[in-house]
C-alpha cells in the first residue's frame, strides 16, 4: 500500500466549484495545489487506439496503460481538473527525483465520484511497460497476502485495542513532501464515517486509511475499500475535546514520547470504489 500511495499535483481549480468549496476562490485559476491518492488497479494495454495523452494528442496510435487511482473528492473535483494533474509514484525521498525512481504519469479524466463521502475515482496512463508491469505486481502482492492471519506482536510500536479502536496507519504526501506514514487509533464513527487521531497536514488529503486488523474476512474489507482520509476536526471544538484529549494521552504514552499535537481526523469508507 506504501508503494502505491501516490502523490497529486493540480495545476487548475475548476470554474464549476461551488461557493462553499473549500477552493472556491481558487476557481479558474492555476493556483499549484497537493493531495494524496492510491492506485487501485493498472488495466490491460491498449492497442490501436490513439493515445490521449498531452503529447500524443489522440493524433498518434501509440500502446499505453490506464491506472485507476482512488483520492478525495475535494482533491480532484471533475475531469477538467484530472486533466492537468500530474501523479508522482515512488516519491519517497528528495533523492527520488534526481535519481530517476519517481516517476510521473498524466491524468486523463474522472470515473465516479461520491460528493457525500468525499471520494473521487480519477483515471492516468502510461506508455511504460515496465511500470505498468511494476504495478501489477505490487497491487497482486498486497491484497494476495488477505488469506494468512496476521501477527501483530512484533509491532511494538501499535498501541492496544478492542474491536472500535483499532491502530490506524496513513500514508500520505503532507504539503506535498517526500512520502510520510503516521500511526494513531480508530475512534468510533457513524459508518460510513470512520474518526481517528493519526497526525496530517494539508496535502494528506485522498491518503489511504489503514486499520490493522489480524482476521483474513476483515482485512479483505479494509485493504480493498480503504477509508480515504477527509480533513480533521478544529482543535477547538467542544464536540471532540474529549477525543481530543483521549489522543493527547495516547501520543504521550507512545514510546515515552511527549507530544501537544490535537488532532482529530475523518474519512469515509470506500465501499464499492
Amino acid at each position: 500500500m506504501i508503494d502505491l500511495t501516490v502523490r497529486l499535483r493540480l495545476y487548475w481549480t475548476s470554474p464549476d466549484r461551488p461557493d462553499d468549496d473549500e477552493f472556491s476562490n481558487h476557481r479558474g485559476t492555476m493556483t499549484p495545489r497537493m493531495g494524496t491518492g492510491l492506485i487501485r488497479r493498472v488495466s490491460d494495454p491498449v492497442s490501436g487506439e490513439p493515445c490521449p495523452c498531452d503529447k500524443c494528442n489522440g493524433e498518434i496510435t501509440r500502446k499505453f496503460w490506464r491506472f485507476k487511482v482512488r483520492t478525495a473528492h475535494h482533491v480532484v473535483y471533475n475531469t477538467e481538473e484530472a486533466k492537468s494533474t500530474r501523479v508522482d509514484l515512488f516519491y519517497d525521498d528528495d533523492s527520488c527525483k534526481s535519481d530517476g525512481r519517481m516517476v510521473t504519469v498524466t491524468g486523463l479524466g474522472v470515473i465516479r465520484i461520491d460528493h457525500d463521502k468525499d471520494i473521487c475515482n480519477m483515471e492516468c496512463m502510461s506508455h511504460d511497460e515496465a511500470l505498468a508491469e511494476r504495478i501489477e505486481s505490487l497491487a497482486t502482492s498486497l491484497y494476495s497476502g488477505i488469506r494468512e492471519r496476521l501477527n501483530l506482536s512484533s509491532l511494538d510500536f501499535l498501541p492496544s485495542y478492542d474491536r472500535g479502536r483499532r491502530p490506524i496507519l496513513i500514508v500520505s504526501h503532507p504539503h506535498g513532501q517526500p512520502k510520510k506514514i503516521t500511526l494513531g487509533q480508530q475512534r468510533y464513527g457513524k459508518l460510513p464515517r470512520v474518526e481517528y487521531n493519526a497526525p496530517t497536514c494539508p496535502g494528506s488529503s485522498g491518503a489511504p486509511v489503514l486499520r490493522f486488523d489480524t482476521d483474513p474476512p476483515n482485512r479483505h474489507l479494509d485493504l480493498f475499500s480503504s477509508p480515504v482520509h477527509s480533513g480533521s476536526f478544529s482543535s477547538t471544538s467542544t464536540q471532540h475535546q474529549d477525543q481530543l484529549d483521549l489522543h493527547t494521552r495516547f501520543l504521550q504514552n507512545l514510546r515515552g514520547r511527549e507530544s501537544k499535537q490535537e488532532q482529530l481526523n475523518y474519512g469515509h469508507w470506500a465501499w464499492w470504489f
